[in-house]
């Protein structure tokens, strides 16, 4: 005999962070919530911060122009790039502002509300990417910001970072800025005792964790300060535990310490997914770990693990390629529910992913923004542009339209859809319970 199947408002597949927005809003707005997981995505090993957008008409190098506000950046890219999920969800982008609070008041330790112009936060790589927001760690970077004399401090223990080469990049961004900006690369001895060079950044952070290793790490660092120095950048390893390891070591140091954006594998990004999940308990969502298959989509039939769940609605927000939402073994395929994928206007299928790619790594990557398409009201549509159902509603990188990883709004949109499909998820819940459903 088969066990009666779990009843919640509204199933989220996904628990990156467009599925944990999306439950969190469906949550704040009365729904019960299930979030099927199968495996960590993309946003654990994201840079840490919340990318919404740049400005689409200015160089890469002019830096200057992009200190616009993120929601000015928005309207810029739905404007000239349509299919963008940011184009099709043109008339809802002044509540993009919104969603981005909204994250900020689920995590109160990890962030503060976004400022009104992007920040330029410096990179392991020697550059400067512009985001709306960042972990408090990591927002007091902002190149546009920084004083004139900062410490650039490496660990012998991490080989793969090089306080030269942020230094240097640094100071090119400021000089682009106008401004005046000496950084002095500084190598660490405090990991000393690690034999493995290649030690996770992981255990490195969570050793920072400890009680007093801040301490530690201050009283190695103040007395070798050079004269003139007004803040410490330090590499992405500044706790993983505990978000106030930055600030603690500010006070020990006596100068504002801040950390750097990461590259993967990435702490700011574990750091982002535990917070997003202790969020998640806390607003009393279950997290259930498991793959989600669709029985009876129009009956909200669907089996998450060995346990059939019952929904009234469901958000699709399961990533592109990292996250394994839409697949490209062979050919193109959404991976859930074998929606029709799009790149761009062009439906694809059995194409051979490299007919998709251009040989100029400059150019734009048809192949990467793959993904299912949606209406206005973020419903996956079928081929013949009908919802595939009126209480299915999509989220994040699985939504056709971008590259998450490479044009800069990335996270920004997985906020500003998951923040809305979770709304219309549990609207369309209660309209099934009022319509006489389950």
């Amino acid at each position: 005999m088969s066990s009666a199947p779990d009843e919640v408002d509204v199933l989220v597949i996904g628990g990156g962070m467009a599925g944990a927005v999306a439950a969190l809003s469906a949550a704040r707005a009365g729904a019960s919530v299930l979030v099927a997981r199968r495996a960590l995505g993309a946003t654990a090993v994201s840079s840490g911060a919340v990318d919404v957008a740049p400005d689409p008409t200015a160089p890469p190098s002019d830096l200057q122009a992009q200190l616009l506000p993120p929601e000015q950046g928005a309207a810029a890219v739905a404007r000239l790039h349509p299919a963008h999920p940011y184009g099709v969800l043109r008339e809802k982008l002044p509540r993009l502002g919104e969603s981005l609070r909204f994250l900020a008041s689920s995590l109160p330790d990890l962030f503060d509300a976004p400022g009104e112009r992007n920040a330029l936060l410096p990179t392991p790589m020697g550059t400067v990417k512009p985001s709306a927001m960042a972990q408090r760690a990591q927002r007091g970077a902002d190149a546009a910001g920084l004083p004139e004399g900062v410490l650039v401090v490496e660990f012998q223990a991490l080989p793969s970072y090089d306080a030269r080469l942020v230094a240097n990049g640094l100071e090119e961004a400021a000089r682009a800025l106008g401004r005046k900006l000496a950084a002095v690369p500084f190598t660490s001895t405090f990991f000393r005792t690690v034999e493995d060079p290649h030690r996770p950044v992981y255990e490195l952070a969570a050793m920072l964790d400890a009680d007093g290793a801040v301490e530690a790490l201050a009283s190695e660092l103040k007395p070798r300060l050079p004269k003139g120095m007004q803040a410490v950048l330090f590499p992405p390893v500044l706790g993983r535990a505990r978000p106030d390891v930055a600030a603690r070591l500010s006070a020990a140091v006596g100068l504002p310490c801040h950390e750097l954006l990461s590259v993967a594998p990435s702490v700011p990004g574990v750091r982002l997914q535990e917070a997003l999940d202790r969020a998640l308990r806390g607003a009393g969502v279950e997290l259930r770990e498991g793959a989600a298959e669709c029985r009876d989509l129009p009956a909200g039939s669907w089996m998450v693990g060995e346990r059939p769940v019952a929904a009234r609605a469901a958000v699709l927000a399961t990533g592109k390629f990292l996250g394994g939402g839409i697949e490209r073994v062979g050919r193109f395929r959404e991976s859930v529910l074998g929606l029709p994928v799009f790149a761009g206007t062009r439906r694809v299928g059995e194409e051979y992913v490299g007919d998709l790619l251009d040989e100029r790594v400059e150019s734009d990557q048809v192949a990467f923004h793959a993904g299912v398409r949606i209406d206005e009201a973020l419903r996956p549509v079928r081929a013949d542009g009908v919802p595939a159902s009126p209480s299915l509603f999509a989220a994040g990188s699985v939504i056709r339209g971008y590259d998450p990883a490479s044009d800069k709004t990335g996270l920004g949109v997985a906020v500003f859809t998951g923040y809305l499909a979770g709304e219309a998820a549990a609207a369309a819940a209660k309209g099934v319970t009022a319509r006489g459903g389950r």
